[in-house]
């Protein structure tokens, strides 16, 4: 666990932290830095992430993984920053980084308890919300930042552009409850849906960039709050 004067970057699932973790192990200042998965779906992460606030309170959390793009503009491994979730200084910060960084948006991001599976959910949902980007646990992570008064930076990769379908339904491949794959689920809906199986391989080959390009947001991030503590106190 990390100590109390630590940064926290949160995910879902290890899958989405893989290449932040391993560049991070070949990083200095590692100790500074701690990385904690709490599960999928919003009622799993607040549950999970406020023990740990029970316990612990980092100078800084920050929420990322993937998301499900809602403006048509983006793509896979493009970035939204949360501007209706982060802490206003750190949201100041990562403004500074943005301009250096291709790909990075800054705008809503919006939470719902299940994915947004298919291209008119999300052109729907666009259309209703103007936000960038949907996932699952964001907003959930905030309302519990915030009651504990942790300041907090929400950014997310995305996996599934707004014109792409999710290739395989979230119900027939992950298992909320027991928080787990099916394996065989995901076998038995491709083996009864083989015109999924392309969409699906290019689906999963679309998820190294988008982590490679998270990745690289998150240290460049760092690099400018993992410092002196003239850093820090300017700003936190």
């Amino acid at each position: 666990m990390p100590t109390s004067s630590s940064i926290l970057v949160t995910f879902a699932l290890p899958e989405e932290s893989q290449d932040f973790r391993r560049a991070l192990r070949d990083g200095e200042r590692k100790e500074e830095i701690g990385v904690e998965h709490f599960g999928v779906g919003p009622a799993m992460a607040a549950s999970r992430i406020e023990g740990f606030l029970k316990e612990q309170k980092p100078r800084l959390l920050i929420c990322a993984g993937f998301a499900g793009g809602l403006d048509p503009k983006l793509g896979i491994g493009d970035l939204v920053v949360a501007e209706n979730l982060c802490s206003e200084e750190i949201l100041a910060r990562a403004r500074q980084l943005g301009p250096g960084h291709s790909g990075v948006a800054f705008g809503s991001i919006v939470s719902r308890a299940m994915p947004v599976e298919t291209v008119a959910d999300k052109a729907a949902l666009f259309r209703e919300t103007g936000a960038l980007a949907v996932d699952m646990e964001s907003e959930a992570i905030t309302a519990v930042c915030r009651a504990h008064g942790v300041p907090l930076l929400v950014v997310r990769t995305l996996s599934d552009p707004a014109g792409d379908d999710l290739p395989v339904p979230f119900a027939d491949w992950f298992d909320i409850e027991d928080q787990r794959p099916r394996v065989l689920g995901l076998l038995k809906y491709l083996a009864l849906h083989p015109g999924r199986i392309g969409p699906f391989a290019r689906f999963v080959r679309g998820l190294t960039p988008a982590r490679r390009a998270l990745a690289k947001f998150l240290f460049g991030f760092l690099e400018g709050v993992v410092g002196s503590e003239s850093d820090h106190a300017n700003l936190l």
